[in-house]
Order: C-alpha cells, then sequence, then structure tokens
C-alpha cells in the first residue's frame, strides 16, 4: 500500500445521503445560479460598474466550478465552504445592519434564501471528513529535501 492509498484508507466515512445532498445542491448552483449569471453577462456586462462586474463575474465563476462537484462533491468541498463563507460575510456586513436599523436589504442576494442555503449545507457537509481532509493530515512540505548521496 502506497502513503496515498494508506491515508485515503484512514478517511472517515461519509453517508452516502450526504454525498448526494450535495451533488444536488452543486447542479442547482450549476443549473439556477449559472443561467442566471450568464444571462446577466450577455444581457449587459458592459453597463455594469466595476464592482458589479466583479460580483457577477465571480458568481459565474462559482457555478462553472460546481459542475465539479456534481460528479465529485468530496472533491469540491471547497466550493461550498468558500460558498457559506461568503454568504455569512454578506449577511453579517451587508443585510444584518440595515435590518437592525428597521431599513430595507439591500436586494443582490435573497437574505432569507441565504440562511435557508447555509442552514442545508451546515447540514449536509461531512464535517468530519472535513476536519480530516484539510486539518489532520500532513501539510505540503514547505521546501524538497535535500537527497543524500
Amino acid at each position: 500500500m502506497n502513503e496515498n492509498e494508506a491515508i485515503t484508507s484512514s478517511a472517515p466515512p461519509v453517508p452516502l445521503w450526504k454525498t448526494w445532498g450535495l451533488r444536488i445542491i452543486f447542479a442547482a448552483m450549476v443549473m439556477v445560479l449559472g443561467s442566471k449569471q450568464l444571462n446577466y453577462i450577455l444581457e449587459g456586462a458592459s453597463e455594469w460598474t466595476n464592482w458589479r462586474g466583479l460580483g457577477h463575474s465571480m458568481l459565474f465563476t462559482l457555478a462553472i466550478l460546481a459542475i465539479g462537484g456534481v460528479f465529485r462533491p468530496l472533491a469540491f468541498l471547497p466550493v461550498m465552504l468558500y460558498e457559506i463563507a461568503w454568504k455569512l460575510v454578506w449577511l453579517s456586513v451587508v443585510a444584518l445592519p440595515p435590518w437592525l436599523a428597521g431599513q430595507e436589504i439591500p436586494g443582490i442576494v435573497n437574505a432569507k434564501a441565504s440562511i435557508i442555503g447555509i442552514t442545508i449545507l451546515l447540514i449536509l457537509i461531512p464535517w468530519k471528513y472535513v476536519w480530516w481532509r484539510y486539518f489532520a493530515q500532513p501539510i505540503e512540505p514547505w521546501r524538497r529535501r535535500k537527497s543524500s548521496e
């Protein structure tokens, strides 16, 4: 057994319902987010401010990356972790202050749908696997060892 097989065989088991749930979320991102962002891009990217262009470009790229998650949900977990992170930042920095002040929440992203989506992802993501894969494994070496001849 080589080193890679030994590491992979020690991975915590991930329930099949979680991988299928992630596949469904990834597919929804591809279809809903991808088609919505592609329409925005085709309709008038030349009229956007720099920040709006940045946002649509990043969201469209997220939808493109989600294609890989449909086929390899565990390998593309960082895409979902990014999805949770950016939505939490948006909710706390952009949506929460006006909501607390009794004002209208900016309609760029649906706040209720974001909260529901984050909640679903928090349930679907196999956190033991995330810990094992991204924190418990040895880090890649910073430099190559000198070979002793």
